[in-house]
């Protein structure tokens, strides 16, 4: 009898290989490409020595600036810290920070806004404003004055406490003819260490550091308004 074999061929699906994740340009990496480098070389053509002394030279000098960006961020590191550690001698001291951009809580008292002018000042008033720029408050200071002190609590023009978030404040000029400059007065609480970076307490107020312009002086003024 007759058997007619049937040869069964079975095929193997064919995997596509993983992709690599992208070249960091660590140290590690390249040691790694420079091994499978020598392994895989053809034996009948190795790399000769000149060219193996260059790619030495090279992970050296990755080797050399890895430790140099680490020494960097140490280094940053490191003054971040001692600005931090010096920023709390403020505490405690009676400063006058110039007065624009700055955030608000509820953890104190709005300080006094200390407004002085090269002339007397007519129909100027503080406005103070959200992000955007809508008007919040608007309060009047008395005409004839060259200088004086603007008690504000911290509320809009309806009464509401405002709630805490990043505002600005600046005088609207009115017809006064000379310059206005705007400060608050008051007496640094405490160093807030956040996120978005160091700010100064100033009761209910926070500061950029760099708005800071003098430390333990207390300006005379002439005028002394609370609305």
């Amino acid at each position: 009898m007759k058997v007619d074999a049937t040869t069964a061929t079975t095929t193997t699906p064919t995997t596509a290989p993983a992709k690599g994740g992208a070249l960091t340009g660590s140290k590690d990496e390249f040691l790694r490409l420079f091994m499978a480098q020598l392994q895989h070389q053809d034996p009948f053509d190795p790399k000769n020595g000149a060219d193996m002394v260059a790619q030495l030279a090279q992970f050296s000098s990755v080797e050399q600036a890895t430790e140099t960006n680490q020494h960097l961020t140490d280094l940053a590191t490191s003054q971040a810290s001692a600005t931090s550690a010096a920023m709390s001698n403020l505490v405690g001291r009676d400063c006058n920070a110039s007065a624009g951009d700055f955030q608000i809580d509820h953890n104190g008292a709005v300080p006094p806004l200390q407004i002085t002018s090269t002339t007397p000042m007519n129909g100027a008033a503080v406005v103070v404003t959200d992000s955007d720029g809508k008007e919040l408050r608007r309060l009047p200071i008395a005409a004839g004055a060259s200088s004086a002190t603007v008690a504000w609590d911290g509320k809009t023009s309806a009464g509401t406490p405002l709630a805490p978030g990043s505002y600005h404040v600046a005088v609207d000029p009115g017809t006064t003819a000379g310059t206005i400059g705007t400060q608050w007065h008051g007496r640094v609480d405490a160093v807030e260490l956040g996120a978005t970076g160091t700010r100064l307490r100033m009761g209910g107020v926070l500061l950029d550091p760099s708005d800071i312009q003098t430390i333990g002086l207390t300006t005379n003024v002439t005028t002394t308004q609370r609305l």
